[in-house]
């Protein structure tokens, strides 16, 4: 009997349609509109943040968000779906746009719309392109103000933890932890590239860089970061089969039980007292007010389903305790509660619970990262900051065009 190719099982009207997925014009165009959506992206975060670009019209922030988001809209309408993931796409995009019109963060929409994106588009190629992106942005804020701290000093500008204590170097980033946020990821992402190969030599070489600037911004976060991190990468190198089972259970779990404690300790704070509550003050201490910060939002507007604009209220007195300003949620699950919108944490724990399991090990290590970046910084779905969201897409197209003619074939027969 004769076989029969799978190009043969596929009807003349289907084998136009494979044929066309594969052409490389169609590719290449993606791949353009994909990277020119990413780096939009970056520098939309990077003049936002930068004190080296003292005007920033809004205009220009505008025209950088439309431009990226139709970037990102042309490569996700150049993709083949199927009928199921179609709808799933309109729906989430729907919704999440509805999100950040509401809240008027676009953040998140933006790095939902890459993950969409992509299809056909190797992971590590974008965490290359994003750690040399980063490196370059980092290196000349670095250099820019050596200069300029040796020969006009009296322009720099410190951060101070709570006001007061020791000044923290901002490196013109707008902020410490900004700019160490940075710092790390582009060291995670060195790790990430080089896993295979990664030894001690190379964390040497990322702590003692790490560990020059940390002397100059204090960013606990960080430090804190790099520590799991090394410690993570170690365990996974014994190649020993029940730390593998750890990582795939705190890649699944952590996220989701992060976000319940910290939602719970801003929803119970008025019902505390005694030993308890000094307790919560003391951590809330360690947080430097971003649990206060929450207990005054869930108190006085309560949680979001799609978020509410940026609150920054000023001479706030509440609670026995008095703030000028209360800046941006710095706390990724309590953002998402109060301000960023609850349906963003959602679409995370969903994709995160569904794709952990066929993960390898460097992935959910990247994941655990994620998740513990997200107690103190708010730039964790920033995927111009932190790439670890992109994992997601990785996986949600992880057999690329292969899938869309498996996909016919399973229809046909």
């Amino acid at each position: 009997m004769k076989s029969i190719s799978n190009n043969e099982r596929i009807p003349l009207w289907a084998r136009g349609r494979t044929e066309k997925v594969v052409q490389p014009r169609k590719g290449e165009l993606g791949q353009f509109f994909f990277f020119a959506a990413f780096l939009i992206f970056g520098i939309r975060f990077f003049i936002d943040s930068s004190q080296l670009f003292p005007v920033r019209p809004e205009l220009l922030n505008s025209i950088l968000v439309v431009v990226s988001i139709s970037c990102a809209v042309a490569k996700i309408a150049m993709q083949n779906y199927t009928l199921r993931r179609l709808i799933f796409t309109i729906i989430v995009s729907v919704i999440l746009g509805y999100s950040a019109l509401i809240s008027t963060n676009f953040i998140f929409l933006q790095s939902f719309l890459l993950i969409i994106a992509m299809q056909d588009i190797e992971l590590k190629s974008v965490v290359r392109f994003g750690f040399w992106f980063k490196l370059i942005c980092v290196s000349i804020h670095v250099i820019v103000y050596i200069i300029v701290y040796n020969t006009n000093p009296e322009v720099i500008t410190f951060a101070y933890r709570g006001g007061v204590g020791d000044s923290r170097h901002q490196f013109f980033m707008g902020h410490t932890n900004t700019f160490m946020a940075l710092l790390i990821w582009t060291c995670l992402e060195f790790v990430y590239l080089k896993y295979k190969k990664i030894n001690v030599l190379h964390f040497a070489a990322i702590w003692i860089i790490f560990l020059i600037f940390f002397n100059f911004t204090r960013t606990f976060t960080a430090l804190f970061l790099l520590i799991a991190a090394s410690i993570l990468v170690a365990f996974d190198k014994l190649g020993k089969e029940f730390y593998s089972k750890i990582l795939t259970f705190l890649a699944k779990y952590l996220y989701i039980f992060l976000a319940v404690v910290f939602i719970l300790m801003v929803v119970l704070y008025t019902q505390l007292s005694g030993t308890i509550l000094t307790m919560w003050h003391n951590l809330d201490d360690f947080f430097t007010g971003r649990l206060w910060f929450g207990a005054f939002t869930y108190y006085n507007f309560g949680p979001t389903l799609f978020g509410r604009p940026d609150m920054s209220p000023r001479n706030v007195f509440w609670a026995g305790r008095y703030f000028e300003t209360m800046t941006i949620f710095d706390n990724y699950y309590l953002g998402n509660f109060l301000s960023y919108g609850i349906i963003n944490a959602i679409a995370t724990i969903v994709a995160i619970f569904i794709l952990v399991g066929k993960m390898d090990n460097r992935d959910k290590i990247m994941i655990i990262l994620f998740a513990l970046f997200g107690i103190m910084g708010s730039e964790v779905t920033n995927i111009a900051v932190c790439f670890v969201l992109l994992i997601i897409g990785k996986y949600l197209y992880r057999n690329g065009k292969n899938a869309v003619n498996k996909a016919i074939l399973d229809v046909r027969q």
